[in-house]
């Protein structure tokens, strides 16, 4: 029996998962989360993570860590490369040798959206599907693609990013510098400006009760997704598509606007060759994606964690 831990660096909480594997089995023992207090800079926030990482292998010893990050990183020296929604100096940031040095654990890293998709493809809503698209809306909004169980990371090792595709060239100016990419009109943040409400979670209440400008706010939301899915199904042609995220825990009211977009745009195949549905994992599959990520990286011989 060996335990893995999972950390999802996001931008208001920092969420871990331990899974624990035996054999074939896989159980979950610890899902948890503490908050990022992002706005204190990298060295705050690798500190805190170097603390819960001491902690829970104090705990229940692990034999690997990931940590899932929000955004890009070099592959091979651990530097954050690009965080768009994180405040701080983060760019060049040495982050696996600073939390190497501080905890003396082996530290992977993966992208948090990989990471979701990782874990939604092997024991959430994409389990049993060769072909899968993820998309993760929340504070930004991520995404990847699963190839007969495997992450897909192409040539340079970033491939997935469904929502920095260019849908409104003139559009808002994104957190990755680019014009009209659909994170620019579909964040958390893009909704609620469009609601005129303070979050999300408070657009989606007024638009259950009808209010006109919250379900204008989804319904552009919905469009701008349903057109970059659109896309990805024209190259990829997935079998499914899951959608997950805090945003998405508006469910139907956004689900819906962007499969009628979706099968508007699709003229190539019947749309029955493919359905959009909610994630099945929790908030926390970034970590559980991290954890199984971990798992890999110490040579654990599981098909479902293997990266390409």
């Amino acid at each position: 029996m060996k335990r893995f831990l999972g950390v999802d660096l996001g931008g208001t909480n920092i969420k871990y998962a331990v899974i624990e594997i035996d054999g074939t089995s896989i159980k979950e023992v610890v899902k948890d989360q503490i908050s990022t207090e992002a706005k204190n800079g990298p060295d705050h926030v690798t500190d805190r993570i170097a603390t819960l990482i001491k902690k829970i292998d104090g705990e229940m010893p692990i034999v690997g860590v990931a940590v899932a990050v929000p955004g890009i990183f070099n592959h091979d020296t651990g530097e954050i490369l690009l965080f768009p929604n994180l405040p701080g100096a983060w760019e060049n940031y040495p982050f696996t040798k600073k939390l190497r040095e501080a905890t003396r654990k082996s530290i992977a890293l993966i992208n948090d959206a990989r990471a979701f998709c990782l874990a939604e493809s092997t024991l959430g809503a994409g389990r049993g599907h060769r072909y899968v698209a993820c998309i993760v809306m929340g504070t930004g909004v991520g995404g990847g693609l699963v190839i007969d169980g495997k992450v897909h990371e192409g040539a340079t090792r970033g491939a997935g990013e469904i929502a920095h595709q260019v849908v409104a060239p003139d559009g808002p100016v994104c957190g990755c510098g680019t014009r009209g990419c659909v994170e620019a009109l579909t964040s958390s943040a893009a909704i609620s400006e469009m609601a005129g409400t303070n979050t999300p979670e408070e657009a989606y209440e007024r638009a259950k009760a009808g209010d006109e400008n919250a379900i204008a706010a989804f319904r552009s939301a919905g469009k701008w997704l349903g057109i970059a899915l659109a896309n990805v199904n024209a190259v990829f042609s997935p079998e499914i598509f899951i959608v997950g995220g805090g945003v998405a825990q508006a469910g139907d009211l956004v689900l819906d606007f962007i499969r009628a977009e979706l099968h508007e745009r699709n003229h190539l195949w019947p749309n029955s060759a493919f359905k959009v549905v909610p994630a099945q994992l929790s908030f926390f599959a970034g970590a559980t994606g991290a954890a199984l990520k971990a798992a890999a990286a110490a040579g654990t011989q599981l098909s479902f964690t293997s990266i390409t």
